[in-house]
C-alpha cells in the first residue's frame, strides 16, 4: 500500500481549481445570455405576429372603404353623372385592397408558425394570442443613457461570461507557471511479504516514509513556451472582453435612441392617421355630393390606408424597441402585457 500527498506546488493546484471554477461560471453566464436571446426572439416574433394581425384588420377596413367608393361610383354612373372610367378606377382600387388583404392574411399564418417555433412548439400548433395594444404607454420613461450603459456593464450575462473567461485564463497562467517550479510531496508505503511455511512461518513487514522535493531542471524550454502561450491566451481573452464591452456600449446607445425615435414615431403617426381619416371623410362626402372627383377620393383612401399601416408599424416598433433596449441593458423583459393563449375551439 502506497500513499502520496502533495504538500506544496507553488499555487498550481489552487490555480487549477480557479481555472475550473471560472470555466463553470462562464458557462453559467453564457447559459443566461442564451436564455435572454431566446426571450428577445420570442418577444420580437410575438410583436411581429400582432403587427401582422393589426395590419390584416386595417386591410379589411381599407377594403370596406374601397367597396364604398366602388358602390358610390356605380350609383353615380347609374344616375348618369359619372363615366365608366370612374367605375373602373374605383374597381381597380378595390381589387388592390383585396390583394393587400390576402397578402396580410398569408403573413399572419406564416408568423403564427414562426412564433410557435420560437416558443418550441410545432409550427402547425393551433393557437392564437392577443392583439396589438391600441394604447401604448408612451409615458414610460427610461433612465439617462449613461446609467443604462452602467447597468449593462453590470447586468449583461455575455459580458460577465467574458470576464469569467479572463479569470480562467489568468488562473491557467498561474497553473502553467507552477509546472516549472519545485513541488514538495510526502510519500508513505507499507508492505507485508508471506513465505512458504516450509521455509519460514513468519511474514516480513516493511514501512517507509519519504519527503520528495521535485524540481524540473531542464524540459527543453517547454515550460517557458507554455507559459508564453498561456499569457498570450490571457491577453486575447482580456482583449475580447474589452471589445465586447465596447460593443455593448454601442448596442445600448443605439437601442436607447431607437426607443426614443420609436416613441416619437408613435405620436407623429397618430397625428398623420387623424388627418388622413378626416381627409378621407371629406373626400367621400364631396364625391357623393357630386363636387369631388373619384381621383380625389381614391387618393384620400390610399393615404388613409398608408397612415393606418404606418401607425400600426409605429406601435409595434415601440414594443420591439422596448424589448431590444431591455435585452441590451441585461434587464428583465419589459413587456408586461397579459397574454391569453386560445386553443382551437376557443378554449383558453
Amino acid at each position: 500500500m502506497t500513499l502520496t500527498y502533495l504538500l506544496l506546488d507553488m499555487g498550481g493546484r489552487a490555480a487549477n481549481v480557479d481555472d475550473a471554477r471560472s470555466n463553470l461560471i462562464a458557462a453559467d453566464w453564457s447559459h443566461n445570455a442564451m436564455i435572454q436571446n431566446v426571450i428577445l426572439g420570442v418577444e420580437t416574433t410575438y410583436v411581429s405576429y400582432l403587427d401582422a394581425k393589426a395590419q390584416l384588420e386595417a386591410a379589411r377596413a381599407s377594403a370596406k372603404e374601397a367597396q364604398i367608393a366602388l358602390d358610390s361610383a356605380n350609383v353615380r354612373h347609374d344616375a348618369g353623372v359619372a363615366t365608366i372610367a370612374e367605375v373602373l378606377q374605383a374597381k381597380t382600387a378595390f381589387s388592390q385592397a383585396e390583394l393587400a388583404l390576402q397578402t396580410f392574411d398569408g403573413q399572419v399564418l406564416a408568423l403564427r408558425g414562426s412564433l410557435a417555433t420560437a416558443m418550441g412548439l410545432p409550427a402547425n400548433t393551433p393557437y392564437d394570442v392577443g392583439t396589438l395594444p391600441v394604447e401604448v404607454p408612451l409615458e414610460r420613461g427610461t433612465d439617462v443613457v449613461e446609467r443604462l450603459i452602467a447597468t449593462a456593464r453590470t447586468q449583461r450575462p455575455d459580458l460577465a461570461a467574458a470576464r469569467a473567461l479572463v479569470d480562467k485564463a489568468d488562473a491557467h497562467v498561474r497553473a502553467v507557471r507552477s509546472d516549472g517550479l519545485p513541488n514538495l510531496s510526502l510519500s508513505a508505503s507499507a508492505d507485508r511479504t508471506y513465505f512458504n511455511p516450509a521455509v519460514t512461518a513468519s511474514p516480513r513487514s516493511a514501512w517507509s516514509a519519504t519527503v520528495l522535493l521535485t524540481f524540473p531542471l531542464f524540459t527543453g524550454f517547454a515550460n517557458t513556451y507554455d507559459l508564453r502561450q498561456a499569457k498570450a491566451d490571457a491577453a486575447v481573452s482580456r482583449a475580447q472582453a474589452d471589445t465586447l464591452d465596447q460593443e455593448i456600449v454601442l448596442e445600448v446607445w443605439t437601442s436607447y435612441y431607437a426607443f426614443k425615435t420609436a416613441t416619437q414615431l408613435v405620436k407623429t403617426s397618430r397625428d398623420l392617421l387623424a388627418s388622413a381619416e378626416q381627409s378621407e371623410r371629406v373626400a367621400l362626402g364631396r364625391y357623393k355630393e357630386g363636387v369631388g372627383t373619384i381621383l380625389d377620393l381614391l387618393t384620400a383612401q390610399a393615404a388613409l390606408a398608408n397612415a393606418r399601416a404606418q401607425e400600426i408599424q409605429a406601435r409595434a416598433g415601440w414594443f420591439v424597441a422596448t424589448a431590444q433596449l431591455a435585452h441590451d441593458t441585461g434587464t428583465a423583459p419589459p413587456l408586461n402585457q397579459t397574454v391569453t393563449v386560445v386553443k382551437e375551439g376557443g378554449t383558453p
